[in-house]
C-alpha cells in the first residue's frame, strides 16, 4: 500500500488568474508545440498509444522508462544543486546485484529505457559499465545527464549503447564553470575536449545526441552566448536552457535566482541567433513564469508522469514523482503491488504541493488535451483515442 503519510488531501488549485492567463495565452501553445515537436519533447507519447489509453481507463500502468540514481556520489558541487541535501556523509551505491534482476523482471512487464540521472555523477559509479552493458543486453534505450569530467572513460559504452547525452555545463567559460560547479578551473577545458571528442567518434552516426544543458542564474547569464557559441563550434546537437530553480542548496550556497521572463527573452532572442540545421536552441517559458510567479499554473488534476516513469535511487527506493518523492516500492517489491502503488499514486498526488516548472507539465498538458480531446477540436493528437 502507498504511504499515505506522504500525501496530503487533494486540494483546489489554487492558481493565480494572472499566471494561468499568461500560460494559457501567451506561452501554453507554443510550449506544447515546441515539446511535441523537438528531441527533447514528449512525441513519444505518440508511440505508446496503449499507455494513453490505459490512463482513461487506469490499466496498461507499469512505466516505460526508469531513472536511475546508481549513487549520490559527485565530483562536482553545484551550489544551486537540487539533491544535494538527499545526500549522506558518506557515499551511497545501488545494490548492483538488485538493479540488474529488476530491470530483467521490469523489461519483461514493458520498461522500455533507462535514463542515468539522481543524486550524484552517474559516470562515478564504478559498476556503470556493467550495468550499461547489462541494459542494453535487456534491449533498453539508455540515456545519460552527466558533467562531462569522466566522459573519456566510457566512450565505447556511450556510443554503442546510447541514445543521448546531456552535459550539465552551466557556463560559457571556465572562470564561470569552476565557481558555480566548485571545481577545478581546469575542469572545463577537459569536459569540453571530452565532448568534442565523443562527437567526432559518433561521427555520421544518428545516436547519442548530444547536447548541453544550461541552468541559468544571474551569476552565468552573461555567460549563455559563449556557450551557445562554443557548442556550435564543436558541433554539440542542442542547447537546453532553463532557470536554475529556487529549492535545493538556492538561497543557503548561493542567492536565489531574481531573473525574469524579460531577462531571459533578451538573452534567447540573442542566443537563437546561433542555430542552424545541425544545432538547435530549446528554451521553455513555462519554467520561467512558473519560477518567477511561484505558481503551478496547471490545467489539469492528475499527473501521470509515474504511468510513464519511476524513479530508482541508490538505496533502492522506487518513486512515482521525484520533486515529492513519495516511495511506490523498492526493488524487492513485487511489480503487481508496485503497479497498483503507482495507480493509487496518480489518484491522490496534491498537484497544489508541486514544485513550479516542473519539467512533466508538457507531458501532462498533452495527456490533458488527448484526454479530453472535446475541448481541444482540431489540436494535435486529439484523434488518438
Amino acid at each position: 500500500m502507498l504511504d499515505n503519510r506522504a500525501i496530503s488531501d487533494k486540494q483546489q488549485n489554487p492558481n493565480n488568474s494572472r499566471a494561468e492567463e499568461l500560460l494559457e495565452k501567451r506561452f501554453l501553445k507554443q510550449y506544447s508545440d515546441e515539446t511535441s515537436s523537438s528531441i527533447l519533447g514528449f512525441n513519444k507519447l505518440i508511440y505508446h498509444p496503449e499507455k494513453l489509453v490505459g490512463v482513461k481507463n487506469r490499466t496498461n500502468v507499469f512505466p516505460v522508462t526508469a531513472t536511475l540514481s546508481v549513487g549520490n556520489y559527485c565530483n562536482h558541487g553545484c551550489k544551486w544543486c537540487s539533491t544535494a541535501y538527499f545526500r549522506e556523509s558518506t557515499a551511497t551505491k545501488i545494490n548492483y546485484d538488485k538493479i540488474s534482476s529488476w530491470l530483467e523482471k521490469a523489461s519483461k512487464r514493458g520498461l522500455k529505457g533507462v535514463g542515468y540521472v539522481g543524486n550524484g555523477e552517474p559516470l562515478a559509479f564504478k559498476l556503470f559499465a556493467d550495468l550499461a552493458t547489462k541494459a542494453a543486453e535487456l534491449n533498453l534505450d539508455q540515456g545519460i545527464f552527466t558533467n562531462g569530467f569522466l566522459i573519456d572513460k566510457y566512450e565505447e559504452i556511450l556510443l554503442n549503447n546510447f541514445t543521448y547525452v546531456r552535459i550539465s555545463l552551466d557556463a560559457g567559460s571556465k572562470e564561470v564553470h569552476s565557481n558555480l560547479h566548485a571545481t577545478k578551473i581546469t575542469d572545463y577545458d577537459k569536459i569540453i575536449s571530452n565532448v568534442e571528442n565523443l562527437i567526432k567518434k559518433r561521427g555520421n552516426r544518428k545516436n547519442p545526441t548530444v547536447g548541453v544543458q544550461f541552468a541559468t542564474h544571474q551569476h552565468n547569464i552573461n555567460d549563455l552566448e559563449n556557450c551557445a557559441r562554443m557548442c556550435t563550434d564543436i558541433g554539440v546537437d542542442y542547447l537546453s536552457i532553463k532557470p536554475v530553480f529556487n529549492r535545493g542548496t538556492v538561497g543557503d550556497k548561493i542567492e536565489k535566482n531574481t531573473l525574469t521572463q524579460n531577462d531571459f527573452d533578451d538573452v534567447y532572442r540573442r542566443v537563437a541567433s546561433y542555430e542552424n540545421e545541425r544545432f538547435k536552441v530549446f528554451y521553455r517559458p513555462q519554467q520561467v513564469i512558473a519560477e518567477e510567479n511561484q505558481q503551478n499554473m496547471l490545467v489539469y488534476k492528475n499527473c501521470f508522469a509515474s504511468f510513464f516513469g519511476v524513479n530508482v535511487y541508490e538505496n533502492g527506493d522506487i518513486t512515482g514523482c521525484g520533486p515529492h518523492h513519495v516511495k511506490v516500492g523498492d526493488l524487492d517489491t513485487d511489480l503487481d503491488t508496485l503497479e497498483n502503488n503507482i495507480k493509487e499514486l496518480v489518484d491522490k498526488l496534491d498537484l497544489v504541493k508541486c514544485p513550479s516548472g516542473c519539467r512533466y507539465h508538457a507531458m501532462n498538458y498533452q495527456i490533458h488535451k488527448i484526454i479530453n480531446s472535446n475541448e481541444f477540436a482540431g489540436d494535435e493528437h486529439s484523434n488518438l483515442i
